[in-house]
């Protein structure tokens, strides 16, 4: 566009001149005529004006028309080529200029295309090389990092200002809220947590400051433990033990933190138990020896009383032994139940757990177990430990009850559970022998533990059953079902029309004078922000005829890095009718959204999840538009600053004809996923985006305030609908 100005003007310019000129010459002319020749030129003139008229003016178009083909086929291309080279050089290195103009710029535009390809071809082995180098490195990195992520404890690594640095799957577990859930939103605790973010939001402050100014006491002091310790509430009101640990440079100088958060409230609920327990126990206790200490006091006072009244008082003796024996017993019980409650049930392979039983049923029973059905996918969540000894103890049992020395080991899946079952020939277990068995402790071959085989399979969440089979006579077995910890997760798979047109630009709504938007962030480079990049799916494409919001998606970029993990999915209850000819364009079904929440609910929370960012969408002001119409039902109000992918594409590249997101992906190789999906299409912004900050710095644009001058000077941000 610019170009397209400065030739126009040139040319005017140019027009104008020679006019000039001309005019400078025939009034030279003019004036050196006699009278009569004046004369005879002006009646010579007069009878042919229209003749001469017309000859001028062809001349004119003529001359319009030549010019305006050297500047299709000179001037154009010329300007084009600068930007495609541009976006080579920066940002794709495998697209290719295709256009047209004269034999020179095609010359040109082949001889740019081969270079690019040996440029590409060296950049690969140049990578390569740089990938190779890496490759020790990165693979001591990922093992930390797999290290970290499988940690039992959450971890949290903040800096001096409390922004989270890195944290692993853990700590997101314990201290990600509830994203819909109203007790997270009114604790003031944020339902999100990511990179980037503080971790005040998820960690009431003022537990984090006062351990942070425990740990600068013992750092002053010169104490040899910094560390301090305090007890938070993280999701579902589970307590959190949280060791707070400086980080420190090679000064001694505060770097920042790390937050390592261990789950209590188990362990604090069986230690109250237990503790009860001590308590009934000693108060139990008590009264029993109390009533022994008088007996024997009264005997040792009359040694002398008669044989009747000793025995009374000696019978009162053996029975409050009696009893605290029984005491004694039901509470090793009890407390033998609170012990199992603390034993971790881990994810194992099936396959891994029978044959675990087969090896220790033949070294310590003798016993030989021919497996079956075995699949690498088959998984149970168990105590290895207590389950293969609960077996062992059942293979013991029928061994000795029924002489059964031969079993088959079976698996089988069958919806939530995984069948384990020990097959003989022969007859069935009683069920009245098998409850028998239940209520026995496990004890096998010498090893032992307080527990009864009840106690292991209940902890397990399991059943056991005897039968015979239907199918194979004089065959009996036991079958143990035990909850698989693989449950497939119905998906509702939407159905989308991938349209080739974007929709219509609205600019209705001020993108350039947010509320939000301050001196200070104005003057950040483009480099150093924290971006949400989001999209909407509506009911339809008028926001002011009553179309609403049924989808948000959104994603953060921090540091410059798109972090998918870190994002927001929500569909949302428009309440009205969902038109057919929308759901052809985002595939979301009507069905879908009747158990969704309304925007009442969804609003508020992105709110908090774009907080301190800035907010990026390509054609922004459609769904800005979408949000600020939602502000007098929900009171949500969005101050953040905000950039458009769309009006950033027109800065970057002015001479595209078009800046619709298919024509922008496929200028800077950015691939399309989920199309007229909200999620999908905000990854697709964010990468775009991405793209685009080297080339707006290519263009001197690299603050904020750059980025917002730049955009309100675009064509498209003059659009009104």
């Amino acid at each position: 566009m610019r170009t397209r100005n400065r030739f126009w003007w040139f040319v005017m310019v140019g027009v104008l001149t020679v006019f000039l000129i001309i005019g400078v010459l025939v009034g030279f002319f003019w004036i050196q005529l006699a009278p009569a020749e004046r004369a005879l030129l002006l009646d010579v003139l007069n009878r042919s004006f229209i003749y001469v008229f017309t000859v001028a003016v062809m001349l004119l178009a003529g001359l319009g028309f030549a010019v305006d083909g050297v500047f299709h086929v000179y001037i154009l291309p010329l300007s084009k080529l600068v930007e495609e080279v541009t976006l080579i050089n920066t940002v794709n290195p495998s697209h290719r200029i295709a256009m047209q103009g004269s034999s020179d710029v095609d010359r040109l535009v082949t001889a740019i295309n081969e270079n690019a390809d040996r440029v590409e071809a060296l950049q690969g082995r140049v990578e390569e090389r740089i990938r190779l180098a890496k490759a020790e490195a990165e693979t001591e990195k990922n093992i930390l990092a797999a290290f970290m992520a499988d940690l039992p404890e959450g971890v949290l690594i903040c800096n001096t200002d409390g922004r989270i640095l890195f944290f692993n799957n853990r700590a997101r577990e314990y201290l990600s809220h509830n994203r819909l859930s109203a007790s997270s939103t009114a604790s003031g605790l944020d339902p999100f947590m990511g990179l980037g973010r503080s971790v005040f939001t998820v960690i009431d402050k003022n537990l984090i400051v006062h351990a942070l100014d425990e740990i600068a006491e013992k750092l002053n002091t010169g104490e040899a433990s910094a560390a301090a310790h305090f007890v938070a509430v993280g999701e579902g009101d589970r307590l959190l033990q949280v060791e707070t640990v400086p980080v420190l440079n090679n000064r001694r100088d505060f770097n920042g933190f790390i937050l390592i958060c261990n789950d209590i409230t188990v362990q604090l609920e069986i230690d109250s138990r237990v503790n009860a327990l001590f308590k009934s126990l000693v108060q139990e206790v008590r009264g029993s020896l109390g009533g022994i200490r008088s007996a024997i006091e009264a005997m040792l006072a009359y040694p002398q009383m008669a044989a009747a009244q000793s025995e009374r008082f000696k019978a009162i003796i053996h029975e409050e032994a009696l009893q605290i024996g029984e005491l004694l017993a039901d509470s090793e019980k009890a407390y033998s139940r609170q012990v199992l409650t603390r034993w971790p049930l881990a994810h194992m392979a099936a396959c891994d757990l029978v044959e675990a039983i087969a090896r220790k049923a033949e070294a310590k029973l003798g016993l030989k177990l021919a497996i079956y059905g075995c699949e690498d996918d088959i998984w149970v969540r168990v105590d290895s430990y207590s389950i293969v000894l609960a077996v062992l103890f059942l293979l013991e049992r029928l061994k000795t009850h029924l002489g059964v020395r031969d079993f088959n080991c079976c698996l089988e899946r069958r919806g939530r559970f995984v069948c384990l079952d020990l097959r003989w020939i022969g007859k069935p277990v009683k069920i009245e022998t098998l409850r028998q068995w239940e209520s026995e402790e496990l004890s096998v071959a010498g090893e032992a533990i307080p527990l009864t085989l009840r106690d292991v399979v209940g902890h397990h969440d399991a059943e056991i059953w005897s039968h015979s089979s239907r199918r194979l006579q004089n065959t009996a077995y036991l079958r143990l079902f035990l909850p698989s910890c693989q449950s497939d997760t119905a998906c509702n798979i939407r159905s989308i029309t991938i349209l080739p047109e974007s929709r219509p630009e609205f600019y209705d709504f001020d993108l350039f004078n947010q509320p939000g938007q301050s001196p200070d962030l104005d003057d950040r480079l483009l480099t150093e922000l924290t971006y949400t990049v989001f999209d909407t799916e509506t009911t339809g494409l008028n926001p002011r005829g009553g179309d609403r919001v049924i989808s948000i998606g959104a994603v953060r970029i921090v540091n410059l890095r798109l972090r998918q993990e870190d994002f927001f999915d929500q569909l949302v209850d428009p309440q009205r009718p969902l038109p057919p000819e929308s759901v052809k364009i985002h595939g979301i079904q009507p069905e879908m959204l009747k158990s969704q929440p309304p925007i009442t609910t969804v609003l508020p929370l992105f709110q908090r999840y774009t907080e301190e960012t800035i907010l990026v969408a390509h054609n922004a002001a459609f769904d800005m538009l979408m949000l600020q119409l939602a502000e007098a039902e929900t009171g949500i109000r969005f101050i953040n600053p905000v950039l458009d992918t769309l009006l950033l594409s027109s800065v970057v590249h002015p001479s595209q004809g078009r800046h619709d997101m298919e024509s922008i992906s496929g200028r800077l190789g950015v691939s399309v996923v989920g199309r007229h999906t909200a999620l999908g299409d905000a990854i697709a912004t964010a990468e775009i985006f991405l793209k685009l900050i080297p080339l707006l710095a290519k263009q001197g644009i690299y603050t904020l305030r750059d980025a917002r001058a730049a955009s309100q000077k675009s064509y498209y941000a003059r659009i009104r609908y």
